[in-house]
C-alpha cells in the first residue's frame, strides 16, 4: 500500500479527553466516599466493644455485696426494765458498728475506684481506625464520666476514713453519723449502680449539703470533717454534671449514627442503661 504524499496526508480527527485535574478530583471523591461508606461496620464495632466495656463495669459493680450500715438502736415508747437494759447495751456497742462500717465503707470505695478506671483503660485501648468521629467522641465524653464516678469514690472513702478517725475519739455517733450513714449506703448502692442517672447523683450532693450544716455545728473533728464532706460535694456535682453530658451524648449519637448508617446495627447504642437498683 503506498503511503500518502507529504501535500496528501490525512488530517486525523482531534480526540477528546478528559483533564487530569478533573480526574483526579473524580478519583479522589470515589476514594473519600468509598472511605465514608466504609465506617459504618467499623463504628459499628465500636460501639459494641465500648458498650460492653460500659455494661462490665455496671455488672463487675453489681456483683459486689451489698454493705448494709448498723440499725440504729430504738428505745421503744415506755419501756420496760429489760427493753432499758437490752437497748443501754446496744448503744454502748453501737458506735463500734459504725466505726467497722466507715472501715467497710472505705475498702469499697477503694474497690470501685480500681473498677471505674480499669473499664476507662479498656475503652481507651479500643481500637478507633476507620470510626467515626462522633463515636469516639462519645466514648470519651464516658470516659470522663467514669473518672468523675472514679474521683467521688475517692472523695467519700475519704470522708469515711475520716470520720471513722474521729469516731474512735469522740467514741460516741452524733447526727453528722446519721447523714452520712444514709448518703454511704445511698451511694454505694444506687450511685454505684445507676448507669448514668443524673438524678441519683443529685440526691446525693443534696444530702451532702444538709451533712456539712451538721458537721459545722460539731464542737470536735469539725474542721476536717466540713472540709472533707465539701470535697465530697464537688466531687458529686461534677459526677451530676458528666451523666447528663454522657446522657444526651448517647442520644444524639444514637440519632445521628442510625441516620448515616442505616444498614447498620445500633441495639447496643440504643437500649436503655440500667437502672439503679431500688
Amino acid at each position: 500500500m503506498r503511503s500518502a504524499s507529504p501535500g496528501q496526508r490525512r488530517t486525523l480527527a482531534p480526540v477528546s479527553h478528559t483533564p487530569w485535574p478533573r480526574i483526579s478530583r473524580l478519583l479522589l471523591g470515589a476514594v473519600l466516599a468509598g472511605c465514608a461508606g466504609n465506617k459504618g461496620p467499623a463504628t459499628s464495632a465500636y460501639v459494641r466493644d465500648f458498650e460492653s466495656a460500659a455494661s462490665g463495669l455496671s455488672d463487675r459493680i453489681r456483683d459486689l455485696p451489698r454493705l448494709a450500715p448498723p440499725a440504729k438502736p430504738a428505745l421503744p415508747a415506755n419501756p420496760t426494765p429489760e427493753e432499758q437494759r437490752i437497748y443501754d447495751g446496744l448503744d454502748r456497742i453501737y458506735p463500734l458498728f459504725v466505726n467497722q462500717y466507715y472501715g467497710s465503707v472505705y475498702e469499697r470505695c477503694q474497690t470501685l475506684a480500681q473498677l471505674c478506671g480499669e473499664a476507662q483503660e479498656r475503652i481507651a485501648a479500643i481500637k478507633t481506625d476507620g470510626v467515626d468521629s462522633a463515636a469516639v467522641q462519645l466514648a470519651s465524653v464516658a470516659q470522663q464520666a467514669m473518672g468523675e464516678k472514679r474521683a467521688f469514690f475517692v472523695e467519700l472513702g475519704r470522708l469515711a476514713a475520716v470520720n471513722r478517725d474521729a469516731l474512735k475519739r469522740r467514741r460516741s455517733t452524733d447526727a453528722v453519723d446519721d447523714f452520712l450513714l444514709g448518703i454511704m449506703d445511698g451511694s454505694l448502692d444506687r450511685l454505684a449502680n445507676c448507669g448514668d442517672d443524673e438524678a441519683v447523683a443529685a440526691g446525693v450532693v443534696a444530702r451532702l449539703k444538709v451533712a456539712a450544716e451538721a458537721a459545722s455545728r460539731r464542737q470536735e473533728d469539725r474542721d476536717a470533717v466540713v472540709e472533707q464532706v465539701a470535697r465530697g460535694s464537688a466531687a458529686a456535682a461534677e459526677l451530676e454534671r458528666g451523666m447528663a453530658d454522657c446522657r444526651s451524648g448517647r442520644s444524639k449519637l444514637a440519632a445521628d449514627l442510625k441516620a448515616r448508617y442505616p444498614d447498620q446495627d445500633w441495639a447496643a447504642l440504643t437500649q436503655a442503661p440500667p437502672p439503679a437498683r431500688p
